[in-house]
């Protein structure tokens, strides 16, 4: 199995993840300018230096990056928008209204759907397989029932059920694997608990959904800390890799305790000055719930042998999680002391 990423799927993610930095950069400049206003600070060599970074660009060459790293791991690549035909099928199914577009006025927004189901199509024709694409979407569920080269599935999880391993060797694996992650001293319970810090870590959070009744609030998270996790022991799922005994992919659903810190800055308008200022800063701790696939490799898999024996290694993907929101108000009373 090979992963393709359409271009289209592949700038939809980097420009997702440009929102925080493209935030980021404003608020740099806002800072910058207010700096400049209310404390003459001279800050044009800043400024300027600042420009040159071009950090936008240069976090969308890196998010670009890793998409394509992925997709090379994954032994795929992803798919350029091209070829003489592409833009006539585009509107020849948009005025057909054939799927995935709808017969609704907002149909020209699934403009992207449908070059993203053409590329795969034509890949899949062009290399004489079979696509699975998987989605919730009624329209690109429509698209792959009527085309002789996809398949849809409405999840990556029912994707991975189709090819899960279930012989009586599978089995007695999954056993090994609960056995071994359930030993808090075993290598492989320390490789997962250093794995789910590690992501916890450096997945992206934010506190967006935090208010206040009183006084307008900026938010940011500041301290992520793990301090459980379970592991959905039903929810083991084992694949052999290219036909070798020796090699597994093993796949374990996880709930993960999350001590997140949250400092909380807030303002309140002078209209003497006709500026805001900041009254100051609070600190709040709150417990998050989150849940994880974390994926191991396992090579050198004999099951006569224990599973300290085997080489195992983990891949988690950052993701992005929102703090549950809270009314947060400030506490004077700490602020006097």
């Amino acid at each position: 199995m090979k992963l393709q990423i359409t271009e289209v799927v592949a700038s939809e993610i980097v420009n997702h993840r440009l929102e925080p930095v493209l935030t980021a950069i404003q608020q740099f400049k806002s800072a910058s300018d207010q700096l400049k206003r209310v404390a003459q600070t001279p800050l044009e060599m800043i400024d300027t230096s600042f420009e040159a970074l071009n950090a936008a660009q240069c976090a969308a060459e890196m998010y670009r990056q890793q998409v394509l790293d992925y997709a090379t791991r994954c032994r795929g690549a992803v798919l350029p928008i091209g070829g003489p035909d592409q833009a006539a099928e585009l509107f020849n199914r948009y005025f057909a209204e054939a799927a995935p577009f709808a017969k609704r006025k907002e149909k020209k927004t699934e403009f992207p759907d449908a070059m993203s189901l053409l590329l795969l199509e034509r890949y899949a024709k062009e290399y004489r397989t079979r696509g699975i694409i998987a989605s919730k979407d009624a329209g690109w569920t429509a698209f792959a029932e009527a085309s002789d080269y996809l398949f849809a599935v409405e999840s990556i999880e029912e994707l991975a059920a189709l090819f899960a391993a279930t012989t009586e060797h599978a089995q007695a694996l999954k056993a090994k694997v609960l056995e071994a992650v359930r030993n808090e001293g075993s290598s492989l319970r320390v490789l997962l608990n250093e794995a789910l810090e590690e992501h916890a870590a450096q997945s992206q959070w934010d506190a967006e959904d935090v208010y206040s009744g009183s006084h307008r609030i900026e938010t940011e998270v500041s301290e992520i800390n793990v301090t459980s996790y379970t592991i959905d022991e039903n929810s083991i799922n084992v694949w052999q890799l290219e036909d070798d005994p020796s090699t597994w992919s093993v796949e374990i659903e996880v709930a993960i305790s999350v001590k997140v810190g949250v400092s909380v800055e807030f303002f309140v308008w002078d209209s003497i000055d006709r500026e805001e200022l900041s009254l100051g800063f609070d600190s709040y701790n709150v417990e998050e719930v989150i849940s994880v696939a974390a994926y191991l490799s396992c090579t050198g898999v004999r099951l006569d042998n224990d599973p300290q024996t085997w080489h195992f290694e983990t891949d988690i993907s950052p993701a992005s999680y929102s703090i549950t929101g809270f009314e947060a108000e400030p506490d004077f009373s700490d602020w006097d002391e």
